[in-house]
C-alpha cells in the first residue's frame, strides 16, 4: 500500500515537474499585455527621482516588459538582472527535470568564484550606468 502511494506521488510530481512550467509560460504569454500594463503602474524609483542616481533595480519594469514583448537587447539594455535570473531559473528547472528522471546534472553555477565574479560584474555594472547614461 505505502509503496503504491509512493509510486502515485512520483507520478503525480513528474506530470507537475512536465506541466507547471508549460501551464505558467501559457499564462505568462496569453495575460503579457496585462502584465505590462501593470508595469506601467508602479511608482518611480525614488533614488532616481531625489538622488538621479541609479539603484540596481532601476530598469527592471521597462525590462521585463522588453522581454514580454520579444525585445531581449532593449531588455538588456535596461537591466541585465531579469535576462540572468531567467537563465539560471531554466538551468534550475532543467536540473529539476533530469533529477526527477533519475539523471542527475548540475547546470547551476556552484563555483563561490563564479558568484564573486557575477557580483562584482554587477556592481561594475550598476556603478558605471551612473556615469554613461543608457536610457
Amino acid at each position: 500500500m505505502l509503496n503504491r502511494l509512493n509510486k502515485l506521488n512520483s507520478t503525480f510530481f513528474k506530470i507537475m515537474v512536465i506541466l507547471l512550467p508549460v501551464i505558467v509560460v501559457f499564462l505568462i504569454y496569453f495575460f503579457r499585455d496585462s502584465l505590462i500594463f501593470l508595469g506601467t503602474k508602479f511608482p518611480a524609483c525614488p533614488s532616481y527621482t531625489y538622488l538621479h542616481v541609479y539603484c540596481p533595480g532601476c530598469g527592471n519594469t521597462r525590462s521585463v516588459q522588453h522581454l514580454l514583448s520579444g525585445d531581449i537587447a532593449g531588455s538588456i539594455r535596461y537591466n541585465p538582472v531579469p535576462i540572468f535570473g531567467i537563465i539560471l531559473i531554466l538551468l534550475a528547472y532543467i536540473e529539476l527535470l533530469c533529477a526527477t528522471f533519475k539523471k542527475h546534472v548540475k547546470l547551476v553555477p556552484r563555483s563561490k568564484r563564479f558568484w564573486a565574479a557575477i557580483t562584482a560584474f554587477f556592481i561594475i555594472y550598476f556603478v558605471i550606468r551612473n556615469f554613461i547614461k543608457i536610457f
